[in-house]
């Protein structure tokens, strides 16, 4: 892939929300990223080059039902938000006919129900900030004997829940219609902080042996246990995890979050139950990344006892992306299983996925259970729920055959499906199934029989690298190890693939795999393989699976088209596969796609077979191709820019020219004219100008408010930084109508603002200037100066525009030097006429820009000659004499003096006039 390109695209590190007690002033703070260049199969944030966003959901979608849900790496049977951020589950529960799904979203409880676990209709915000601060992770329970007051003898629901204005806390809240509308306890916190810094995510539930509620809660790396006869008022248990003589249960790599504590009959006897403790370990270096673990043994209502050896650790899940797992308090009447939901992500890079305009999901609801495996220990299982089977569309059975090689499944491709097989052997070496696969790309489960281990492979699935949460590029595309005796010589295999995950299930859930993949939507190929010897595939069954998000398409319709790339940078002259696949993934196509190029003048196509086209960047330029079915009646644009591969910029917009940062996602439309998008986040988008400012200027561009999202402090405006990252913004915020400045140098860092004038429609285009006089910045609003700041900022300046998840339109974007654009015959006659400089350090600095003329006139001969190189080589040698003027100067004792002069000199060499 050309540099140039990959300079173009990257995912940015997103602040954490889970900065513990945070208030809301803080979400100010700028963190400071590192950034990774990355691969265009690998991101959809590309920035200045985005297709067309999805709209702006409600909580309730308005989308048409076709459209709905489809947007690229959008899980199809996994629970996810419409929009923004989705973390912890929180407050599962069944009550009057209906799955309660709540979840972390920025510190609120966002909120969802349903009637099988897998069909889900969003609904309001639950629990919102107060004047206690956020509303992070904990627990929903049904009061059914009215044991606080609320409910004038009836049921209703409770939510218990870690509050932050006061360190973390735990307060509630309840619920008379269930769960629609919230109150909160006027009392809280009903448990307030010890103390401690990490006191968060209790879990609830009534304990029926001592007729007491018993809450479970994390303190650091240990487990408090409270009771309390009403969830008002809590007394003290016990601590799990770690004693007063310091002595540790388990692993403590990292701070313990989210515990959940169930009873389960073992191998289903219920005569013989134990009790199961689980705790997510924070983000750490050992197991790179957030992790899960739990604990077997014994629990009376006050302590838990551990029946295994202190050292002993299990862990929950094999993969990288399952964490906060949490269960459902009650189910439906006469259902005893114990059903759990987990976070699909990991806490190394919790919002760093190239999705858009959601982040995260959830994991399959699973049911949990404690069985004797075959080595004769007790362990922790799980499988997905039953209700799963309701939403096949299609099966695709396969009788016994043996593989040696390669095998390639015939018949049965998809991007949604769940497939069973069970597999035996006597003797080879490592075999497995190849998922999601294409030519270039694919996801291995494979079992390793040598080195007795399991394994998922995601290092050739697509995202190969993404910014962690500490701005370090992170090894994304790695593979995944389980153990495993090779002396079972049979393995059962429950796989569940969606359009951007895969989940596992070996010899029924012993040991589970959950991993997040980032691959082409057309990669659907499936593929078995036996190295260094044979498998007999006993038998192996696949199912086509429904969205739960849109109403199936009618039989032999195709529902939509996807692409294998939604954008293509292409520089010019270099060429690109583009390959196109139906939807639903049981759709028989037997007519080939047609292909259409707006502009053919900028690309030129070539069909290369049914599905896929070669695209060849022709100038540069932007244009779309459309391909449809045909009947005409589905049809997908792909946009297509070609790009001058001499430069990293798009009509002078990208990257940073100190740091090649770039921000968000931009759309550039010409040299004074872009649009931002909504990033439904609070991290900060930002675009820059390929030239440098040197000296004093006016900056000035007419900027029109579209649209805000909810995340976050929405604002807009134009950003300034110099080499040494000091920065000043300026934003204008429509919710509180001010100007806002931000400043960040070596010196200081803070907000400064005014008030703008009540009859300002920022919804309508308004004029935002920037003048700059030396360390004096002057802000005007349509032509009238509004504020003035002093900040202490370089010479030399980058300028560029900055949105907080706002979608904005910025015209007429221009930057006038306070002084004329100067030349080296300008900066020689300035010299020569000077009377502040001394006769001896003007002809010494004249001597300097004599040569450099020299230089430069030679260039030009060479030029005229054809011979470049040696031209070239000319003109860095004229450069670096004026470089020797403008240093010969600053270190002379009349620098003051030539202060002017030296502005000169740099300007001439930033804008490499002389080329």
């Amino acid at each position: 892939m050309n540099k140039n390109v990959a300079r173009f695209l990257r995912i940015l590190e997103v602040n954490d929300e889970r900065i513990r007690g945070r208030k809301n002033k803080e979400a100010f703070k700028i963190v400071k990223r590192k950034f990774v260049l990355l691969s265009i199969a690998s991101v959809i944030i590309a920035a200045g080059f985005g297709p067309q966003e999805a709209e702006n959901f409600e909580e309730e979608s308005t989308i048409s039902d076709t459209e709905y849900y489809t947007e690229q790496y959008r899980p199809q049977y996994h629970f996810s938000t419409p929009q923004g951020r989705l973390a912890d589950p929180n407050g599962l529960i069944y009550y009057n006919g209906e799955y309660h799904l709540f979840h972390q979203k920025m510190g609120t409880w966002a909120h969802a129900v349903s009637k099988d676990m897998l069909h889900w209709e969003h609904l309001p915000i639950a629990l919102e900030h107060d004047e206690l601060g956020q509303a992070l992770s904990g627990t929903a329970v049904i009061d059914w004997n009215d044991t606080t007051g609320f409910f004038d003898g009836k049921a209703g629901m409770v939510a218990i829940y870690t509050s932050t204005a006061n360190g973390e806390e735990q307060g509630i809240a309840y619920s008379k219609d269930n769960g629609r509308t919230w109150a909160r306890y006027t009392g809280n916190p009903v448990i307030e902080n010890p103390g401690i810094k990490d006191f968060r995510d209790p879990k609830v539930f009534w304990h029926e042996e001592t007729e007491k509620w018993v809450m479970a809660v994390t303190t650091d790396k240990s487990v408090t246990f409270y009771n309390s006869p009403n969830l008002i008022n809590w007394e003290y248990q016990s601590k799990f995890g770690v004693d007063e003589q310091g002595n540790e249960e388990g692993s403590h790599i990292a701070v313990w979050e989210t515990p959940d504590l169930f009873r389960l009959p073992v191998d289903g006897d219920k005569e013989n139950q134990k009790w199961v403790l689980t705790v997510s370990i924070g983000d750490n270096p050992v197991t790179e990344g957030s992790t899960n673990q739990y604990f077997i043994g014994e629990f009376d209502g006050s302590v838990f006892v551990n029946d295994h050896s202190p050292e002993k650790i299990f862990y929950t899940d094999a993969g990288k992306d399952f964490y906060a797992a949490q269960s459902f308090n009650e189910l439906a009447e006469g259902d005893d299983r114990r059903i759990w939901i987990g976070w699909m992500a990991n806490w190394r890079y919790p919002y760093e996925s190239p999705t858009y305009p959601w982040m995260g999901s959830m994991s399959i609801p699973r049911e949990v259970t404690l069985q004797t495996n075959q080595e004769g220990e007790i362990r922790l299982f799980q499988e997905p729920i039953r209700e799963l089977e309701t939403i096949r569309a299609t099966e695709q059975s396969f009788d016994s055959f043996m593989v040696e090689g390669n095998h390639e499944i015939e018949g049965f491709s998809g991007a949604s499906y769940e497939f069973e097989a069970q597999i035996s052997w006597d003797d080879v070496d490592e075999f497995g199934i190849r998922l999601r696969q294409s030519e270039k790309e694919e996801t291995v489960f494979g079992v390793d029989v040598t080195d007795e281990t399991l394994f998922l492979d995601r290092s050739n699935a697509g995202l190969q690298t993404l910014i962690d949460r500490n701005g370090e590029p992170f090894p994304f595309g790695k593979r995944f190890n389980a153990p495993f005796s090779s002396d079972r010589k049979s393995i059962k295999i429950r796989g569940l693939v969606d359009e951007s995950s895969v989940e596992l299930f070996i010899d029924n859930g012993e040991t589970v795999f959950t991993n997040l993949i980032y691959t082409k939507p057309t990669n659907t190929g499936i593929e078995l393989y036996a190295n260094g010897g044979s498998i007999n595939v006993e038998s192996i069954d696949f199912y086509h699976l429904q969205s739960t998000w849109r109403d199936a398409p009618k039989e032999g319709e195709m529902e939509r088209i996807v692409v294998s790339d939604e954008l293509i940078i292409l520089p010019q002259g270099e060429t690109a596969e583009l390959t196109a696949g139906a939807k639903p993934d049981w759709f028989i196509q037997t007519e080939p796609f047609q292909w259409t190029a707006d502009n053919e003048g900028i690309i030129e196509i070539h069909e290369l077979n049914d599905k896929t086209i070669s695209v060849k960047g022709l100038k540069p330029g932007t244009t779309t191709v459309t391909v449809r079915e045909p009947n005409g009646i589905s049809t997908k644009k792909v946009t297509i820019r070609v790009t001058d591969s001499s430069t990293d910029y798009l009509f002078g917009w990208g990257p940073s020219p100190f740091n090649r940062a770039i921000d968000g996602k931009w759309d550039v439309f010409g040299q004074s004219t872009i649009n931002s998008f909504l990033s439904f986040s609070q991290v900060w988008s930002r675009i820059y100008r390929e030239e440098l400012l040197t000296g004093d200027f006016t900056l000035s561009a007419d900027i029109k408010w579209i649209k805000q999202g909810s995340e976050g402090f929405p604002k807009y405006g134009i950003a300034l930084e110099d080499q040494d990252s000091n920065s000043l913004f300026a934003f204008l915020n429509k919710d509180i109508n001010k100007l806002e400045t931000f400043a960040e140098t070596s010196s200081e860092s803070g907000w400064e603002g005014v008030d703008l004038p009540a009859a300002i429609d920022l919804a309508e285009p308004q004029n935002l200037k920037i003048e700059r006089k030396e360390n004096l910045f002057t802000f005007y609003v349509n032509g009238v100066e509004v504020y003035k700041r002093i900040v202490e900022m370089d010479d030399t300046l980058t300028a560029g525009a900055i949105t907080e998840n706002v979608e904005a339109r910025y015209t007429n974007f221009t930057v006038e030097p306070a002084f004329k654009k100067y030349r080296l015959d300008d900066l020689i006659e300035a010299a020569e006429t000077s009377s502040e400089l001394s006769k001896g350090v003007k002809q010494s600095s004249l001597a300097h820009l004599k040569n450099a003329q020299k230089h430069f006139e030679k260039a030009q001969q060479l030029y005229e000659n054809k011979k470049v190189v040696q031209a070239n080589k000319e003109e860095v040698k004229g450069y670096e004499k004026i470089e020797q003027f403008s240093s010969h100067l600053q270190k002379s004792k009349e620098n003051q003096k030539a202060k002017d002069l030296i502005k000169m000199a740099v300007y001439i060499i930033n804008h490499q006039t002389e080329s």
